[in-house]
């Protein structure tokens, strides 16, 4: 195992219990290869994305009745998309969810297993289990580090799109968003009065 470790870019990263497989390749993936993943991923992104979105997220009131039924249209298509996933997985199990942290750079996740540096391959992960295609990205592994709870593997990515780089941007600030959101929402513990 190696010392090194690719520190993630500055800014925002998205932390998860995510679904992510590896398959180590010979060698890096081809350009020809990489622009078809990288239009794979776009498509992947635009689907979570378009799921993403929550007509209660615009904070849009102006007109309360119509509101009000989208709600409900939500509500039931999220509970369709429920079931059609379940379904799927029955027949395409998704790979064990593991600690994850996503920046447009490349990730860093949690192993039993561990990764030769140095090494090429595919990163699989599944960023919602609404939408269970995986996002794909040919990368390389440039740092192994064994820690308490197994092995800790960054990978940094190939060649992204500039359009699949934006899309992933803002999957991130919107699940770091959400992420504040729930916390800010968690009601504040009480302070402990120590007995007289």
């Amino acid at each position: 195992m190696t010392e090194h470790k690719a520190e993630p870019e500055q800014g925002l990263i998205y932390e998860d219990l995510l679904p992510l497989r590896w398959r180590t390749t010979e060698k890096e993936a081809a350009p020809l290869d990489v622009a078809k993943l990288n239009g794979n991923n776009e498509e992947v992104l635009r689907f979570i994305d378009i799921l993403g979105e929550h007509p209660s997220d615009t904070g849009n009131n102006e007109y309360p009745p119509l509101s009000q039924d989208l709600t409900k249209i939500e509500v039931k298509f999220e509970l369709l998309l429920s079931l059609v996933s379940q379904l799927l997985s029955v027949y395409f199990p998704l790979p064990p969810p593991v600690q994850v942290k996503l920046d447009t750079t490349g990730l860093e996740w949690i192993s039993s297993d561990t990764l030769n540096p140095g090494s090429y391959g595919l990163v699989e992960v599944y960023l919602s289990l609404h939408c269970p295609r995986p996002l794909i990205f040919p990368g390389k592994i440039t740092g192994v580090e064994a820690t308490m709870g197994g092995v800790r593997i960054n990978a940094q990515f190939g060649e992204l799109s500039a359009t699949l780089r934006e899309r992933l941007e803002k999957i991130i600030f919107r699940h770091h968003r959400r992420s504040v959101a729930q916390i800010r929402r968690r009601p504040a513990l009480e302070p402990r009065v120590p007995p007289a």
